[in-house]
């Protein structure tokens, strides 16, 4: 958790440096939208922000731009971003907790076709007077994840060949057996590829998971359904995923292990 505080506070500075161009001119470049909010606000809501990333997920400072905060108690916000000319993986919207740091993973909505999908618009912010319209998010405060105390942990082991165009793992958890999109899934921060076997202890909200497994993200390459590797099951070798269930907040559920093959979905066919 350190070291993704340090990102924000250090993209916070980065933000405050290109809003206030050092320049003759302000910056004109970067996109706005309205956020369409759903759901109960939560009550030790703090604030919220839109987020873009030049990666998707992203792994470090440099790729982090953020907005400032949006209003609170409206069901609509319209809202501009200012930033520097920059191709943008995703934009998102981010919640932050009262008495929290910003979490780059609490998201709670993503600029997705029809808010569905795994793959975010990208955003491409082309010249210094580009500015990009009808940048629309639905945010579901539903999505947002409080502190808590409840993990999961277990090994991960990679049997079998890596792509060569591997760059790392996602543990995912989903509230769907098969997920539609990327807000059907809590997802926990990337583990480089490659690797043989790799300890995990994970930070993450209660409740029942149908699907808790591993997502590899490929150099250039969309995700999906078809990037899910492998999933937890209590039985070896069986066709579907056995749930999760974290019942409170305090939970500590140990040797939930996945053994998974890097160049093959679940079920033993080629993506």
């Amino acid at each position: 958790m350190a070291r993704t505080h340090l990102i924000f506070f250090l993209a916070i500075a980065a933000g405050l440096f290109f809003a206030c161009d050092t320049g003759l001119e302000p910056t004109q470049s970067g996109f706005r939208g309205q956020i369409f909010f759903s759901g109960e606000k939560p009550a030790d809501t703090d604030q919220v922000m839109v987020v873009a990333a030049t990666r998707f997920p992203p792994t470090q400072i440099s790729e982090i731009f953020l907005g400032e905060p949006l209003p609170l108690n409206r069901d609509t916000v319209s809202y501009t971003v200012y930033s520097p000319v920059q191709d943008y993986a995703a934009i998102g919207v981010v919640w932050k907790q009262v008495d929290q740091p910003w979490d780059v993973t609490n998201i709670i909505g993503i600029y997705l076709p029809d808010s569905k999908g795994f793959t975010p618009i990208r955003v491409n912010v082309a010249t210094s007077s580009t500015m990009i319209d009808s940048v629309d998010i639905l945010a579901d405060y539903r999505k947002a994840k409080r502190a808590v105390h409840s993990k999961v942990s277990g090994t991960l082991r990679a049997n079998g060949e890596w792509p060569a165009d591997s760059e790392s793992i996602l543990l995912i958890a989903s509230s769907q057996l098969i997920p539609s999109g990327l807000l059907d899934l809590q997802f926990a921060s990337p583990i480089p590829a490659p690797f043989d076997s790799i300890d995990y202890e994970w930070t993450i909200q209660p409740g029942t998971y149908p699907l808790f497994g591993v997502l590899l993200i490929r150099s250039g390459q969309p995700l999906g359904v078809s990037s899910i590797r492998g999933f937890y099951s209590r039985i070896p070798g069986a066709l579907f995923p056995s749930p999760v269930a974290i019942a409170t907040d305090t939970s500590q559920i140990n040797s939930i292990d996945i053994t998974f093959d890097p160049a093959k979905g679940p079920f033993g066919a080629q993506p």
